[in-house]
């Protein structure tokens, strides 16, 4: 029997974030316009490192945290 499957769409604009209310202080939960950029280049870096390393599955994490590590230190 077939299951049937929700998608569910998430926006990647940077004004889709939430505004905190927890406080009243105006204090948004929206990462500021480089961190867009920031990510990116932690994707594109972790990704090298997957191919670099064989392609192999099962670091994905071990992967994104030394891309983090690496772009990061270049900011």
């Amino acid at each position: 029997m077939l299951k049937k499957t929700q998608s569910v769409s998430r926006s990647t604009q940077p004004d889709a974030g939430v505004e905190s209310r927890s406080k009243g202080n105006g204090v948004t939960n929206r990462p500021d316009k480089n961190s867009y950029g920031i990510q990116a280049r932690i994707s594109e870096r972790a990704y090298a490192l997957y191919e670099e390393r064989g392609r192999e599955d099962g670091h994905a994490l071990e992967h994104w945290l030394a891309a983090e590590h690496q772009v990061l230190d270049r900011v």
